[in-house]
């Protein structure tokens, strides 16, 4: 597979993406950065869209042939700024037998959340204030889900993207930003600094960035591996049901 520049001549396969698709569409609408490779640049049939994060799709009439290719990028994805590649399909049992063809490659699974209840109240906490993420604090956030995680700078953040952060002072408690965001989605990212946790902060800042999200006549989306009950939790603490599952290989 080829890398292509001109996203516009992948649109028409975009649709055919049926999972967290708030990624493929940040990328080819040019608010988050990634690459996109296909089979042909002047004629493609079959995408593969890689996000910063390593959130990967594929779109298209997939082969053996794009499937090695994209094999051998999950082994070699140090090329790449996350140094990795989290590929993500619907249930096509082909699709899978086929990336499952390579005995390194790991099949996980992840929820699918559907947001069905606007009226959770936002609490109330005393110790700390909630901020919008701006230039000035952007650099106290830290642990893993972080807008780094997911934003090549912070400049491109601050121009495409939004979200919130629990201070006490200057000391970081709590943020939820937009990890993944598009004309119509915003995908919700949520860290709480691990001396903190436990104490309802995770639940205020993302909920702050449900509200902002829906405010923008956005569509708030989340997602998280099975294994992870704590932000499954979280996710149905403010509003979010659990409505399916889907693979992802690793």
């Amino acid at each position: 597979m080829e890398k292509l520049d001109n996203y516009q001549k992948i649109l028409h396969l975009l649709e055919q993406v049926d999972v967290e698709k708030v990624y493929p569409f940040s990328i080819v609408e040019g608010l988050q950065q990634g690459e996109v490779y296909v089979d042909n640049k002047d004629n493609p049939s079959v995408a593969l869209i890689w996000h910063y994060c390593g959130f990967a799709h594929i779109a298209g009439k997939y082969d053996m042939d794009s499937i090695r290719d994209i094999q051998e990028m999950m082994h070699n994805p140090s090329r790449w700024y996350s140094n990795r590649m989290v590929l993500q399909t619907g249930t096509d049992s082909k699709l899978q037998e086929m990336i499952l063809s390579d005995p390194a490659i790991n099949k996980r699974e992840r929820y699918i959340f559907n947001y069905a209840n606007e009226n959770i109240s936002m609490p109330e906490l005393a110790d700390c204030n909630l901020r919008e993420i701006t230039a000035e604090n952007y650099d106290l956030l830290y642990g893993q889900i972080v807008p780094a995680f997911s934003w090549e700078s912070k400049e491109r953040f601050l121009r495409n993207g939004f979200g919130y952060c629990l201070m006490k002072d200057k000391q970081f408690l709590a943020c939820a930003f937009s990890s993944g965001i598009s004309k119509d989605y915003v995908d919700i990212g949520v860290e709480t600094a691990e001396e903190f946790r436990g104490r309802g902060y995770g639940k205020t800042v993302a909920l702050a960035m449900v509200k902002e999200t829906l405010r923008r006549k956005k569509k708030p989306a989340w997602a998280c591996d099975t294994l992870n009950e704590g932000s499954m939790r979280l996710a149905c603490s403010v509003g979010f049901e659990v409505c399916g599952m889907h693979p992802v290989f690793i």
